[in-house]
């Protein structure tokens, strides 16, 4: 029975269709006036009054009508105009003609309606008085297809289920431009009613218009209706034939694809979709469609657990559709995977060079968001620790920036805490005078941990500076071992032995581990000008080595001698003695490698 029925569905779909095409195409343009229109039902609307293939004559006479009409003539040819571009399915030109409309007689208001009613309903609007309707009326034999238009702008299945059928019929009494853009509508909301005659019925009239027929709207069509009838092989093979080309069906073809490809839930399945969604998802823009092409790839990202991708998908939606009711639940999403990302990197997960990529890719999407510069920073300090130090201040001075722009008191304390940080990676780095500016421009509000902190860090690079004055007047609350050495061998410079014994032995009592037998040979040295004999002593019994050498032996002795008398200083005796002190501390240089014990 199902195919007899088709067939007969199929038969006077296309006796209607080559009628009314017939019909367009061989009759006269008639003037655009509105008495030589036909009565009943086409005076108030009739897509097929006007010739497919003559636009301009039709649209030229009828401007020129206008200029020489007046009153109810001239309401009567602006309507002709709409009508023309509506038969044309230029549809904001055709809603453009009416507002200059003001109809005086019953049949004018209602020929008005009738066109305006037409216009929406082709535009995919409702319309709110359609019960009352001139395109509703019972004398009309394509009732049913401004019917069911109606029924898929308001999504009434109920209203669309009693008309689908008839208003194949009245599709062919529209004009060629409507047959073409409805058509394919019609199909589709057949196919969704489990009407399968009336689409296959209705593919086989797309035959008739071979460009549709082997667009993306014929392949996505024709794979809809494989889907709805269980062939997922042949709809998968129509859907990717569709999903290359780059109007609105290829789009949907695409999600069509993705949709499939989510409930197989396979790898092969997965990745076929994401190439699809990845190739084509430039094409479409602007739209629902795009939306919902962005949610489904990033679901497919998802679903094989490709942060990095989804994050990136998932900022296109936020940037794109920022408005959208969808944007909330991607802000968690994307917070939430910007966590497990940098987690990640921090552990090692992720090659360096891939984890930059990926964080310079993510900087235009999410560097507002409230925990970026934070990630930022746990990148940066991942960098430095692997002795990057010009990439990871970059990423500093990247977080910091980011802080400055929201100019917001809770963020001082991170602002305070990253501009140390920077300041350490440029002092790594060798940068002395711009960690110096770094510190001294700081001017920032400091807890008395970070005024600590900023002095050993301020001391640290006037070491590396040998601007031995300013260190000497930095106070550090809890220096550190290198502080204690850094500060011993600026008293030494200065010639402040007593102070550079106080500051090695601080640095051997409190930190043994970290007093290296350079500091112990430049503690003999303060000690012995200072006069300490306790301290040499001491120095002398924890490290043998020296004395160890002739020379060093030599130098100690010297060291603790009285000072002779002061005499005249030849310079054979000068040069004696300073050669003596080379080879002393070339002595010491050359064993400072040596093992030492511990007192």
């Amino acid at each position: 029975m199902r195919p007899t029925r088709a067939r007969t569905v199929f038969a006077s779909l296309i006796l209607a269709f080559l009628t009314g095409y017939a019909g367009a195409k061989t009759a006269a343009s008639p003037p655009a006036i509105a008495a030589t229109r036909a009565e009943g039902w086409r005076s108030d609307l009739d897509l097929q009054h006007w010739g497919t293939a003559s636009f301009h004559n039709d649209l030229s006479g009828a401007i020129r009508a206008l200029s020489a009409a007046h009153g109810a003539t001239k309401d009567a040819v602006m309507l002709d105009i709409a009508e023309i571009f509506l038969t044309h399915m230029l549809l904001f030109e055709a809603e453009t003609a009416l507002h200059g409309v003001t109809p005086t007689t019953p049949a004018q208001t209602r020929r008005l309606l009738a066109v305006q009613h037409a216009t929406a309903l082709l535009s995919g609007q409702p319309v709110e008085e359609f019960q009352t309707s001139a395109l509703n009326q019972p004398e009309r034999p394509d009732r049913a297809f401004w019917a069911a238009l109606q029924a898929i702008a308001t999504a009434d299945a109920g209203l669309l289920g009693a008309n689908i059928r008839d208003s194949f019929t009245g599709l062919g009494l529209q004009s060629r431009a409507a047959l073409r853009q409805m058509l394919p509508v019609f199909i589709e909301a057949a196919t969704e009613l489990g009407e399968h005659a009336h689409a296959a019925a209705g593919l086989q009239l797309l035959e008739e218009l071979p460009d549709l027929a082997a667009a993306p709207t014929g392949h996505f069509l024709r794979g809809r209706v494989e889907e709805r009838r269980g062939n997922e092989s042949s709809a998968l093979k129509a859907y990717f034939k569709a999903a290359e080309g780059w109007d609105q069906y290829a789009a949907r073809a695409r999600l069509a694809v993705a949709d499939m490809s989510l409930r197989d839930g396979g790898d092969g399945a997965l990745l076929a979709a994401q190439s699809v969604l990845q190739d084509g998802a430039e094409a479409w823009r602007g739209d629902r469609f795009e939306l919902e092409i962005i949610k489904r790839l990033a679901r497919l990202y998802a679903a094989t657990e490709n942060d990095l991708e989804q994050l990136l998908t998932l900022g296109k939606l936020l940037t794109r559709f920022s408005d959208s009711p969808e944007a909330k639940s991607a802000t968690e999403q994307a917070q939430d995977l910007l966590k497990r990302l940098y987690a990640k990197g921090t552990s090692g997960q992720y090659l360096l060079s891939d984890w930059m990529t990926a964080h310079l890719g993510l900087v235009p999407f999410y560097g507002s968001f409230p925990d970026f510069p934070a990630h930022t920073e746990a990148l940066a300090d991942y960098i430095l620790g692997l002795g990057a130090t010009d990439l990871a201040a970059k990423e500093y001075r990247r977080a910091m920036q980011e802080i400055e722009r929201r100019d917001a008191p809770q963020y001082t304390p991170d602002l305070t805490r990253l501009t140390l940080k920077l300041a350490d990676a440029q002092r790594q780095a060798g940068l002395f005078a711009q960690a110096r500016e770094t510190l001294t421009k700081a001017g920032l509000p400091m807890t008395e941990a970070d005024k600590d902190a900023h002095s050993a860090l301020l001391a640290r690079v006037l070491s590396g500076l040998n601007d031995s004055p300013a260190l000497l007047q930095t106070p550090v609350k809890t220096p550190t071992p290198t502080h204690l050495r850094d500060l011993g061998m600026a008293f030494s410079d200065a010639e402040q032995w007593d102070d550079a014994v106080v500051q090695y032995l601080q640095l051997w009592d409190n930190h043994p581990q970290a007093f290296a037998f350079e500091d112990a040979t430049r503690l003999l040295i303060a000690a012995n000008r200072s006069g300490d004999g306790a301290t040499i002593g001491r120095v002398a019994r924890a490290f043998p080595q020296l004395t160890s050498t002739a020379s060093l032996v030599e130098l100690a002795q010297s060291l603790n001698a009285d000072p002779a008398e002061l005499l005249p200083l030849s310079a054979e005796k000068a040069a004696d003695r300073l050669q003596s002190l080379e080879d002393a501390f070339q002595s010491i240089k050359n064993t400072s490698a040596s093992p030492r014990t511990s007192d």
